[in-house]
This record gives C-alpha cells, structure tokens and sequence, in this order.
C-alpha cells in the first residue's frame, strides 16, 4: 500500500513537473511571440513615418512647382495653320505676333517646321523669339 502511494505521489509529482514544464514552454513561446509582434510594429511605425515625410515632401514640391501650362484651344489651332503654312507665309505673319504668342506657337510646332519659319523671321524678331523659347523649354 505505502508503495502504491508512493508511486502515486511519483506519478503526480512527474505530471506536475510537465505540466510547469508546457507552462515554461508555453510562456517562453508567448513572451517571444510578443517580442516579434514589437520588433514588427516599431519596424512599421518607423516605414509609417518615413512615408508619411516623403508625402509631407511631395505636398512641398507640389505647391513650390509650378503647373504645366494647358494648351488653350485657340493656341493650337495656331498651331496647327502654322504647321501647314509655308514657312515664308508663316514667318511674314510671325512678325507680327507678340513675340511671346510667337514663342508658345513654336514651341508647339514641328521642329523643322519651327526652324524654317525661325530662318525666314526678321532677324531681330526671330532672335527676340528665341529667346523666350529657350526660356520656356527650361522651365518645361
């Protein structure tokens, strides 16, 4: 009898022994799980940020660049006589275009079209021309 109670005892002390071994288990996977879950939400939160700058950035760009200039529907026709004009004719009627209007249609214009009207410009008006092109085409 005393050594069924002793291997009773055994038994009971063996199965508490697993059983705070699976809780030591079971704890240590929980406490690593939540170390990854951290490690994965600090990572997040710093790619958060970083995201969150680059957009803060592009909003500053956005308001510091200035918009592309629409086409106005009257320009391009303009464009579109002047690309089937002879260049002479079209350089004639260049002349007497308001040098900017003259630059926003050559710049629309085919280049060799643009060129051979540029030729057959006055050479004051066509140099005056060219310059507000050059100063437009960077800003583009």
């Amino acid at each position: 009898m005393l050594r069924s109670v002793i291997l009773l005892l055994l038994v009971f002390s063996i199965a508490l022994s697993q059983s705070a071994l699976q809780k030591k288990l079971r704890e240590d996977r929980e406490r690593k799980a939540k170390e990854e879950i951290s490690s994965i939400s600090k990572d997040l939160e710093e790619k958060l940020k970083k995201i969150e700058e680059e957009r803060k950035r592009l909003e500053e760009l956005k308001k510091t660049s200035k918009p592309k200039e629409e086409q106005r529907p009257e320009v391009q026709k303009l464009v579109d006589i002047f690309n089937k004009a002879s260049p002479d004719e079209a350089g004639a009627i260049m002349n007497n275009l308001e040098p900017s209007l003259a630059a926003e249609i050559l710049l629309n214009l085919k280049e060799r079209q643009a060129a051979a009207i540029l030729e057959a410009m006055d050479p004051q008006k066509a140099a005056e021309v060219s310059r507000i092109v050059l100063e437009r085409r960077g800003k583009r």
